[in-house]
């Protein structure tokens, strides 16, 4: 590989590395090469990236980025798998494929916030899968705050529909 191509390379993980909110280290050796394209499909289902890195340039990219933490890690058979999204949906996906292929190991995990790194180890990732989804917690948010209007508006009616209940009652009766 040309020096050129190497800067280049570089320059594309480096951006990868600054935009990332959420990634996780696996190591992929031994897998088969369909199973691979099966799991970025997957991973694609889920806004997720993989991305296989050479390790050498990747160091260097990753020097002063939030990723720089996990960079003695770039070893061996390693793929970065990156999200600018739901970072839950990204680890159920990498959690499932894990379990059903043994080759599959989940290293690490890094979560980057607007003024926070957290650097996960792969039981956190782990941890992580078993969370609810951004879609699910929104919808419990959106239920527990339509719950107390709800039990308000029934409440009303009660007075209301008592009255007209009490009156067929009465009606009934004659």
């Amino acid at each position: 590989m040309e020096r050129s191509q190497k800067e280049a390379q570089v320059n594309e993980l480096r951006s990868i590395f600054n935009s990332i909110s959420a990634g996780v280290l696996v190591d992929y050796r031994g897998i088969e090469a369909n199973q691979v394209v099966e799991l970025r499909k997957k991973l694609n289902d889920a806004s997720s990236t993989m991305k296989v890195i050479k390790n050498s340039l990747a160091r260097i990219a990753a020097e002063n980025t939030p990723i720089a933490e996990l960079a003695d890690q770039f070893t061996q058979t390693r793929a970065l798998v990156y999200s600018d999204g739901d970072a839950v949906q990204q680890a159920k996906v990498l959690s499932e494929a894990a379990k059903s292929l043994d080759k599959l190991k989940i290293l690490a995990g890094i979560l980057v916030g607007d003024s926070k790194i957290s650097i996960l180890n792969s039981g956190e990732v782990e941890a992580l899968s078993k969370l609810p989804s951004r879609d699910e917690l929104i919808m419990k948010l959106l239920f527990l705050m339509q719950a107390p209007a709800t039990q308000f508006v029934s409440t009303l009616n009660a007075v209301p529909a008592k009255f007209v209940r009490t009156l067929a009652a009465i009606r009934d009766s004659k």
